[in-house]
């Protein structure tokens, strides 16, 4: 019988009627046996820091996972959204799809994507029919913020929705949803293991706490102080071992629990690194600059966070010469680098990379690399590497060699994450590589335009020549004829009619011609410049139909301007009058010309009925395109300008040209041009 059961049985005395029931509960649990006590203790202890281990990791893991699946987001969005700038200006829908699928392929936790327009209408989409409406909805974002980054609650989880505008919203915004499914598993299974790790310790905490005795006293509160500061995140603390009795089984139970913990945690911190250094390629990747700079910041951070002393990358050349060259190294000699550079690779393990698309591991260079001179490996003191193929598309474009001064073994995680870190920098070198093809055509379309426009106006030239010189003098020859032969006194008074209306309808035809040939080459854009050509067109124009007109100019005068910018401009202008004439049923039309800053700026703005202008540019099969506006587009981005249309059903028209007067890229371009 236990001394609480003595009290319980004992008859009640005076005193205990006075007593609490908070004393008697005090009373039975200080009656409880030192086992009993101790072995409570210990549960206690380890079940509380367990739980609070447990806690502090999930929260921690649940953390950091979240800002680095929302830090990645932001990188694969920035890049999908510098990536389909131009896919979006010319209107390449299909290469737009293309980059969608390819964001969706490389990236497993991206659930949709989708590209806006300026006005929020959807260009390209993920989705199997069409983008929900309750997600367009959601996550508004402008031109002034870089990007903005919503939680979604949807049927699979939590999504985390990324905007990022395009051009500073000017030309659209990508949107991109990465689910937290894979985080929440991640932090599933790191909770469920520390828990299983907290019941195991528990169940061999509690067997050690049964055969403990009266004397463990002072090593359970050690054991305590050692308990609270591994709850407050310190896996580094360990029990003391003072005897090779139950408690010091205690005490190693509890240091073997704190190295899993420890462990644990170490393998949650490597896979965090792991994912820390490929949102960092990301982010490197997506960061806007050059294609060797990219490879460069890329290689160091790798080996950074391996902790490896050289790597290098080698490109496969699409070019006349070498099958590969050496772009980029990091932490090699130059007579290393020389020899990587300069020697074919024969039957090098980079070759074999190269054919087979697979990773490999040289343990000893001095001995399995036949290619480079052992006195060149033994200066450079390299003694194992591993080789990553850099795979785009199912193809190789490359290789990523990663080197160490010690020997050691590459883990399958380490070749897994350096497999992936290849195939993003396959990517970038692929991107980078159609860009460079992409702005090569681009510049020969340009030449090409500026070709057709440089022919295009000497034949104006030319036909204007011909309606003056020999047309028109051959009206002046008919007008001549006809006022003779009104002035035939013998001519009958029905022919004089005749020749009377002759006469009229010659001068109109003769004027129509004038008119005609000035406007395929104004003798007045030679003559008083660009200025004084368009007022003089704005005010014929006005003659011409009855609208009325107005004009202004400002910081023109005396400006000396190239030839193929007042032409350009001129030819704006006047394309923009004679759809006014054509289509506008203005009341009133305004023209204007100034300079600002270092761009000559021509406005052209009427009251008339407007028009859906992003219809007009449109190239669908339903909408014919406009030529004269795309005419005016393209006269105004051969010269690095560019053209605004604003208008509105009902609210008029106004066509906005800005066009530099210094161009660093045309050195043709010159600020006394051929007029």
């Amino acid at each position: 019988m236990t001394r609480a059961d003595r009290l319980d049985s004992a008859p009640p005395t005076v005193g205990q009627d006075a007593i609490s029931p908070y004393q008697r509960l005090l009373r039975r649990l200080t009656a409880v046996s030192v086992r009993a006590k101790i072995l409570g203790m210990v549960a206690g202890i380890v079940l509380l820091l367990g739980l609070g281990v447990t806690l502090q990791v999930r929260v921690r893991l649940q953390a950091e996972l979240s800002a680095s699946l929302e830090t990645r987001g932001i990188a694969i969005t920035r890049d999908l959204a510098v990536r389909s700038a131009d896919l979006i200006l010319t209107e390449n829908t299909f290469a737009l799809y293309q980059l969608i699928r390819d964001t969706l392929e490389t990236n497993p936790d991206v659930r949709y994507v989708f590209v806006l327009t300026a006005e929020g209408g959807v260009l390209a989409h993920s989705f199997e029919q069409s983008v929900p409406p309750d997600i367009l909805q959601v996550n508004p974002v402008d031109g002034t913020q870089p990007y903005r980054v919503q939680k979604l609650d949807s049927e699979e989880g939590l999504i985390s929705d990324v905007a990022v505008p395009i051009l500073a919203g000017r030309a659209g915004v990508a949107r991109v949803g990465l689910s937290q499914h894979r985080l929440a598993d991640s932090v599933a299974s790191a909770t469920w293991g520390l828990i299983g790790v907290t019941i195991v310790a528990l169940a061999l905490g509690l067997g050690v706490a049964l055969t403990l005795t009266q004397v463990l006293t002072r090593p359970v509160l050690e054991l305590v102080s050692v308990a609270r500061a591994v709850g407050q995140g310190d896996l580094s603390a360990k029990a003391r071992r003072r005897m090779d009795d139950e408690i010091g089984e205690l005490a190693l139970a509890f240091n073997a629990m704190t190295d899993n913990l420890a462990h644990s945690q170490a393998d949650l911190l490597r896979r965090l690194r792991e994912i820390g250094t490929l949102n960092a390629t990301a982010v490197t990747i997506s960061g806007g600059l050059g294609l060797t700079a990219v490879l460069q910041g890329t290689l160091d951070k790798v080996l950074e966070v391996m902790n490896l002393r050289a790597g290098w990358i080698f490109l496969v050349d699409d070019q006349a010469g070498p099958p590969v060259r050496l772009v980029v190294q990091s932490g090699l000699s130059a007579a290393f680098a020389a020899e990587e550079a300069e020697r074919e690779l024969g039957a090098c393990v980079c070759a074999h990379v190269l054919r087979q698309g697979c990773p490999l591991v040289v343990h000893d260079i001095r001995r399995e690399c036949p290619r480079l001179s052992p006195e060149v490996i033994t200066a450079e003191g390299l003694v194992c590497h591993a080789s990553i193929p850099l795979i785009a598309h199912d193809r190789v474009v490359g290789v990523l060699n990663v080197a160490s001064a010690q020997a050691r073994e590459f883990t399958a995680e380490e070749i897994a994450l350096l497999d992936s870190v290849g195939r993003q920098i396959g990517v970038a070198v692929e991107n980078a590589r159609l860009w460079e093809e992409l702005k090569r055509k681009e510049a020969l379309r340009g030449q090409l335009l500026s070709q057709v426009i440089t022919a295009q106006e000497s034949e104006r030239k030319r036909i204007a020549r011909e309606l003056h010189d020999e047309t028109g003098q051959l009206l002046t020859t008919l007008l001549v004829g006809l006022r003779t032969l009104e002035q035939t006194p013998t001519l009958p008074d029905a022919a004089q009619g005749s020749v009377i209306e002759l006469k009229a309808l010659g001068k109109r035809i003769f004027d129509e011609i004038h008119r005609l040939a000035v406007e395929l080459r104004p003798n007045v854009l030679d003559q008083l410049g660009l200025v004084g050509a368009v007022e003089s067109c704005t005010r014929e124009f006005g003659m011409r139909t009855g609208i009325k007109t107005d004009f202004d100019s400002s910081g023109l005068n005396g400006l000396p301007l190239p030839g193929e910018v007042e032409i350009a401009v001129y030819r704006v202008v006047q394309e923009a009058l004679t759809n006014v004439a054509r289509h506008a049923a203005a009341s009133q039309v305004g023209v204007m010309l100034e300079q600002r800053r270092n761009a000559l700026v021509a406005v052209i703005e009427d009251d008339g009925r407007g028009f859906d202008a992003e219809a007009a540019f449109s190239l669908t099969a339903d909408n014919a395109p406009h030529l004269g506006l795309f005419g005016m587009q393209e006269r105004a981005a051969l010269l690095g300008g560019q053209l605004t249309i604003e208008s509105v059903c009902g609210q008029g028209t106004t066509v906005f040209v800005e066009i530099p007067l210094t161009n660093d890229e045309d050195p043709g371009l010159s600020q006394e041009g051929d007029r």
